[in-house]
Formats: structure tokens, C-alpha cells, sequence
């Protein structure tokens, strides 16, 4: 049924290395009803030329190199699909990945953001461990949306979104820095449009880990700037419930366990260092703060 397909979108750009791996795990679901879109970003290595070995199998899309917002817009024009799934071309969708999320997503209400545990590879496709998100099933919308104000609770990668979510208004956006459009996503889904977020335990990606990656690079310009989409977005909306989300934020901040508040503080302080500096131990904290959640 067409209403049952899911478009699985690789935003592309000078992505060769891991490319046909993402590519033929996105193409080989055990999940037949699949559109796979590549959007060509500007690519200035082979991966147009890799794109062209599979365009039986593959929906390719060129655009000009205006960043990966405007990829991901240019993907969700070209979608046909129920749902709306990305991958990154530097990462692995399990065989039974769309499977097991399109079987979850059907026993949800409609406005649902389905995500799931992962595991993290190496350069070589190694595991070098399993991560297994907080389950916050449970907690209503707005709850939820004050641990994500907290900060990323989800691995974009690993979701599946209703593309009924991207005609009401609600899309990514191109920001100045590339590294949080889906934390801005999030933020906006949840606050802006009453989306509830509900985790598969199960692990559905191998996410791939190594020195080229976007969010690897600057780490405290993109820490700093989500500091500001954050008051940006709650500066939207109406003030009484503006103060009831900040007062509850600080609240559940200061209800945080001594050791996680002492590795924020530590994180607070690297970040106030040069970027050449502070981004490898940033994400020494990170890691850690994220493995405490």
C-alpha cells in the first residue's frame, strides 16, 4: 500500500568512503515498500559516480551545495512515503530496521517520532559498544520536551517521522550551524506541534564514529549556538507557558544526581576554552554525561 511506504533519505556530500555500505543497507531492508532518495549536495569526490551505479534502485537528487537543511527539504519534496526516515551516508540501517519501526509506528497515534537504540562502529564497521537510550515513554509531552530542552536525547539517524508532521509547517530548517538541525527539529516538533517521542528498545543503526565527521569539528561553537536556538525557540511562545517550561527545566537541572552535575560543570568549563583545545575533551564529557542519562 502506498500509504505504507517510507522514504529513506541520504543527504550526500563528499560522502564516497562509507557511501555503498549506507546505500545497499538502506536498498536491502527486509522491508519491501522502500523509496530511497540520495540527494546529491555538491559532492566534489566519486560520489555522484557511485550514485550512478545504483540509480535502479535509488531516487538521486542533485542540488546545488546550499547545506544539509536544504538537502533535507529538497528530500521531503521529492518523498512519497507515510514516513520519512534519514540516513546518514557514513552509517548502517540494520536489515529489519524500517520493519520493526513501521510495525511500532502503526500502533501509535499519528503525531509520533519513533527512534531507537544504536550501536557505535568504528572506520572499519568494529561495535565498539551498544548505546541504549533513556526510555521516557512514559512522560507526557511536556515532560519530554524539558528533558530535550536538557539536551539531544535522540540520534536522528534512528528515527522514523510521519511526513503528515512536514505538512503542517513543520520541517528542518536551514540554520547558520549544520551540526543541531535535528535537535532544532525536535525542539520545534515537540513545543510548537504537541509530537510525542517514543522509544524501540531494540538497536536498528550501527552509527559510524570517525575524524571526518561534521559534529566532530567545533564542538563548542555548536554547543554555544544551540544555547541560543534554545532561547529562541521558547521565545515563541506564549509567556505563561514560556515560564512554566523554564521553571520546570531548572527544576529538573537541579534534581540531577552530584556526579552529572559535577560532569555539566566540567563541561561548562571546557567549553570556554579555544576550540582547538576544548572540542576532544568536550567530547570526553559528552560521552560521559550521555552514558549517565
Amino acid at each position: 500500500m502506498k500509504g505504507d511506504k517510507v522514504s529513506i533519505a541520504i543527504p550526500v556530500h563528499n560522502s564516497k568512503k562509507f557511501l555503498r555500505q549506507s546505500i545497499e543497507s538502506a536498498i536491502n531492508q527486509t522491508y519491501e515498500n522502500v523509496q530511497v532518495l540520495a540527494i546529491e549536495n555538491g559532492s566534489k569526490d566519486e560520489s555522484h559516480q557511485i550514485l550512478k551505479e545504483y540509480h535502479n534502485d535509488i531516487d538521486i537528487v542533485s542540488v546545488k551545495n546550499k547545506g544539509l537543511g536544504f538537502a533535507l527539504k529538497a528530500a521531503i519534496e521529492k518523498a512519497n512515503g507515510n514516513w520519512f526516515k534519514i540516513l546518514s551516508p557514513d552509517d548502517v540501517l540494520k536489515p529489519n530496521a524500517v520493519s520493526v519501526l513501521v510495525g511500532e509506528a502503526k500502533k501509535l497515534p499519528e503525531n509520533t517520532i519513533i527512534y531507537s537504540n544504536w550501536e557505535l562502529i568504528d572506520e572499519h564497521g568494529n561495535t565498539l559498544r551498544k548505546f541504549s537510550e533513556s526510555n521516557f515513554n512514559e512522560l507526557s509531552i511536556f515532560d519530554f520536551n524539558i528533558r530535550l530542552l536538557d539536551g539531544q536525547k535522540i540520534n536522528v539517524n534512528t528515527t522514523l517521522i510521519p511526513t503528515s508532521l512536514f505538512r503542517k509547517g513543520c520541517v528542518f530548517e536551514q540554520l547558520e550551524n549544520p551540526v543541531p538541525i535535528d535537535y532544532d527539529f525536535f525542539l520545534r516538533a515537540g513545543i510548537f506541534y504537541d509530537v510525542k517521542f517514543h522509544l524501540i528498545e531494540d538497536i536498528l543503526l550501527e552509527y559510524r564514529t570517525h575524524s571526518d565527521q561534521l559534529s566532530h569539528k567545533e564542538i563548542s561553537k555548536s554547543l554555544n549556538f544551540v544555547s541560543a536556538l534554545k532561547k529562541n525557540i521558547l521565545s515563541q511562545i506564549e509567556p505563561k507557558k514560556r515560564t512554566k517550561y523554564y521553571e520546570s527545566l531548572e527544576k529538573y537541572q537541579n534534581e540531577k544526581p552530584i556526579s552529572k552535575k559535577t560532569m555539566e560543570a566540567g563541561l561548562k568549563i571546557v567549553k570556554s576554552l579555544p576550540p582547538w583545545a576544548s572540542d576532544t575533551m568536550i567530547v570526553f564529557y559528552l560521552n560521559k554525561i550521555r552514558r549517565t542519562r
